[in-house]
């Protein structure tokens, strides 16, 4: 505010109506506008499919934070410090730090080694299968495996218990309940072995839904 004071000394209230005077001329002198900043269109997106892929993780019962470091690090195509992941999803040092140790004993993310440079880069799995197949070995597997053990448990039982003193329906039914844990740990087992799927009887399950979406775009 430019304030203009003249040489003969002034009463307090002529000092005042000036300064008033002075104060309603800048209030009417429109600040400059400042340009928006240009528009980041791949963080946007970036962000909107971390978070994405958070809700999904976050389903299966894992922390939200894990997808979308992960997808963060998909998405990258190359390996990223810590601290860039960090600023990316607006997350602290020590959280990105942590999630990073439970995401490498997952092995969805790896620890890589850059010439010349001292800090530590990560990148993501790509192979989804192995992902899923990963999880599926040291979690569903597990579960699955103590499931199986407290059934076969409880149908020992009941083959102890006297005859006539549990109804046939009660043993007719934990009979198929154990038969169907068997048979889905079986897949899984078997799933886990092979490493892989075999989707050959269904197409390309891949393509075919992104090659649905481009011919909806060209012919809405």
């Amino acid at each position: 505010m430019n304030t203009v004071f003249p040489s003969e000394p002034l009463s307090e209230t002529q000092a005042r109506t000036i300064l008033f005077q002075n104060f309603l001329k800048d209030e009417k002198t429109p600040a400059p506008m400042m340009p928006d900043p240009p528009r980041n269109y791949r963080l946007e997106a970036e962000l909107l499919a971390a978070d994405a892929m958070g809700d999904i993780i976050e389903h299966w019962g894992f922390r939200k934070c894990l997808g979308r470091i992960w997808t963060v690090l998909f998405l990258a195509g190359e390996p990223l410090p810590a601290a860039v992941i960090g600023e990316r999803l607006q997350m602290s040092a020590g959280g990105v730090n942590t999630a990073m140790h439970e995401l490498q004993r997952w092995a969805v993310v790896k620890r890589v080694w850059k010439p010349g440079e001292r800090k530590d880069y990560f990148e993501a799995e790509t192979d989804f299968w192995r992902m899923i197949s990963k999880v599926f070995e040291q979690r569903e597997k597990l579960l699955g495996e103590s499931v199986l053990g407290r059934l076969q448990r409880a149908q020992a039982l009941l083959d102890q218990a006297p005859r006539g003193s549990v109804p046939q329906v009660t043993r007719d039914r934990l009979r198929r309940l154990l038969a169907f844990i068997l048979l889905a740990k079986t897949t899984l087992d078997a799933f886990i072995a092979s490493r892989r799927v075999d989707l050959t009887g269904f197409g390309d399950l891949v393509r075919f839904p992104l090659e649905g979406l481009r011919r909806l775009k060209e012919h809405p």
